[in-house]
């Protein structure tokens, strides 16, 4: 689905006169939903860039990075996984979009492992998933401010699996780029495989 068609989704019953079209697609280029947030993470998605390990970033961090385009090839993503040297449980991967009509890129989630909580951040102290929210995108704050704590994974392996799931990477780039630890077949890949 293209981005026109689920920005003009949002904006129910105007009709749009030829002489203000390009006024009003301006405008809707520019606003999400949280609808629009959450098809353009869970769109089916293939890897377009494998993933290669990068010397620059932060010190005392290993990172890599891949691309990834949506299966009907109307959105480019990035994607990234990040992780202390030191501290392995602290690690980050993330999904970023990065629209055709705008310059940029939007990170649409992060999964995280636990990195020091404190009293101002107690989530810090668990794994937890940043969420970008339409409000916050529209208000030009940082995107993925909505902050959830969650036990769908304790490592990085489990947390890389959660995330190829959750945004939706066909079955065959899961196997070629995310393989499950074990390196056996993911079952939902092999039923994804026989559909």
């Amino acid at each position: 689905m293209n981005l026109f068609v689920l920005f003009a989704r949002s904006v129910d019953g105007i009709l749009i006169k030829s002489s203000t079209r390009k006024l009003i697609l301006l405008f809707l280029v520019i606003m999400f939903t949280d609808q629009l947030i959450e098809e353009l993470i869970s769109c089916s998605k293939t890897v377009v860039d494998a993933p290669k390990d990068i010397k620059e970033g932060r010190l005392g961090f290993a990172k890599r990075v891949f691309t990834l385009m949506s299966k009907d090839g109307q959105h480019n993503f990035s994607g990234f996984i990040t992780q202390n040297l030191t501290f392995t449980e602290n690690f980050s991967i993330g999904l970023s979009f990065s629209p055709k009509e705008e310059k940029g890129k939007i990170v649409l989630l992060r999964c995280n492992g636990p990195h020091g909580g404190s009293i101002n951040i107690p989530h810090h102290a668990a794994c937890h998933i940043h969420l970008s929210t339409s409000e916050r995108i529209n208000n030009g704050l940082k995107p993925e401010g909505q902050i959830d704590m969650s036990n769908e994974y304790s490592t990085i392996e489990e947390a890389i699996q959660f995330y190829v799931r959750r945004i939706n990477i066909v079955a065959l780039d899961k196997q070629k780029y995310f393989p499950p630890p074990s390196g056996q077949k993911d079952l939902f890949i092999q039923l994804e495989e026989n559909i």
